[in-house]
């Protein structure tokens, strides 16, 4: 999560979809450093401050218009990365594996393979992406939703809408090989069960 009240723009950080990038590029332009983070300890923590309020750095927006309120939060710009839910997976099992400041690491290490993973996921924590951009009635509560697929893109559209220039650098890449070469018939369906919410609205397909 990044917010600029400088700029008036507010960034839903959803894991994995390039938020890093994101927020590496437009962190020079919020509006100062308590706003982006209190202290290296609360970075690390993932903590950031609005308004001497804690919000998580992977805050939904529904938990930061209860941090800022309904109306501060309109009059902002308010966007979103989302990802093909498929690809979505391959990339958080393998920052998990190779990251071993993830709260998870030690988990992932301990999964066979990918498919270890994919059935632990499913059954034990499932998180849509919906819900970092949707309020519980499934209202769409932000301005913009990018896609991960055509970040570069997407991430002008936004730079134009705030009034700035800037380039998205590469961090935090985590997996080069195609993620359907990652499934097989039985994961491919898991995949699009489990996470039919995403697929159907944001319009994905394997």
């Amino acid at each position: 999560m990044l917010i600029s009240r400088k700029k008036k723009f507010v960034f839903i950080h959803i894991y994995k979809n390039a938020g890093t990038s994101i927020s590496t590029a437009l962190i020079r332009i919020t509006s100062n450093k308590l706003q982006r983070y209190a202290s290296k300890q609360l970075k690390k923590a993932g903590i950031i401050y609005l308004k001497d309020q804690p919000c998580p750095t992977h805050a939904t927006a529904s938990e930061i218009i209860s941090t800022i309120g309904e109306e501060e939060f309109k009059a902002l710009f308010s966007f979103a990365i989302v990802r093909n839910p498929w690809d979505w997976q391959v990339s958080l099992y393998h920052y998990m594996l190779q990251n071993s400041n993830h709260p998870q690491h030690k988990l992932a290490q301990e999964f066979k393979d990918f498919e270890e993973y994919l059935y632990w996921r499913c059954a034990k924590e499932i998180r849509l992406q919906k819900d970092f951009v949707c309020s519980q009635d499934d209202k769409i509560l932000v301005d913009f939703i990018g896609r991960f697929e055509s970040l570069d893109k997407d991430f002008q559209t936004i730079c134009r809408r705030i009034g700035i220039s800037a380039c998205l650098p590469k961090v935090n890449v985590s997996n080069t090989v195609p993620y359907q070469e990652f499934y097989n018939p039985n994961t491919r369906e898991l995949v699009r069960s489990t996470f039919e919410p995403d697929i159907s609205l944001f319009n994905y397909s394997f």
